[in-house]
């Protein structure tokens, strides 16, 4: 994975964190690479990248984070399971990968982004098999989130729909 694809999403989280969470936030390591095939936290959000990155971003917390992150989000406590908790939480990733996404684009490297998917305990598996995944650790006061990026650039022309580009399917008028 390029370590280029990593600073869209750093910069992004702290930039939502902070404008939607109010939270302060510090990047507490250097990135890491971690083999993964299953997930490492009591909360994740699991979104895929289409396009010329591909691959998928989990943002993972563990449960006083994700609460806390839904109260500063919603201004009040749901329970984890309800669906204003999980809208809150998949919002949170949405914008983040979403910023990301766009500081991506404007470097040559457009993509777009699946639902977030939040998904509930540690050891769910996201892989068929294990893969590489570039982690960085995100501290606010609440506590830590930590991004996880499996991202790959892949051709341009692999990347397009098939049928062409724009709304005719690459067929003229």
């Amino acid at each position: 994975m390029k370590v280029e694809f990593l600073n869209p999403f750093v910069y992004a989280g702290l930039k939502v964190l902070a404008s939607e969470a109010g939270l302060k936030s510090v990047v507490s390591d250097k990135p890491q690479m971690r083999k993964a095939i299953a997930t490492l936290h009591a909360v994740n959000v699991v979104i895929g990248v289409m396009g010329s990155v591909q691959g998928i971003v989990i943002y993972g917390m563990e449960l006083a984070m994700a609460k806390g992150i839904i109260r500063a989000m919603t201004g009040q406590d749901f329970p984890i399971t309800d669906p204003m908790a999980e809208s809150a939480l998949g919002e949170l990733a949405n914008l983040i990968t979403g910023y990301a996404s766009g500081t991506l684009e404007q470097a040559g490297w457009p993509s777009r982004i699946s639902p977030p998917r939040i998904v509930r305990g540690t050891g769910v598996r996201f892989a068929n098999s294990v893969i590489n995944m570039l982690t960085v650790p995100i501290i606010t006061e609440l506590g830590q989130i930590t991004i996880y990026l499996a991202l790959r650039e892949v051709d341009s022309a692999a990347a397009r729909p098939a049928g062409g580009d724009g709304p005719t399917g690459g067929m003229a008028g």
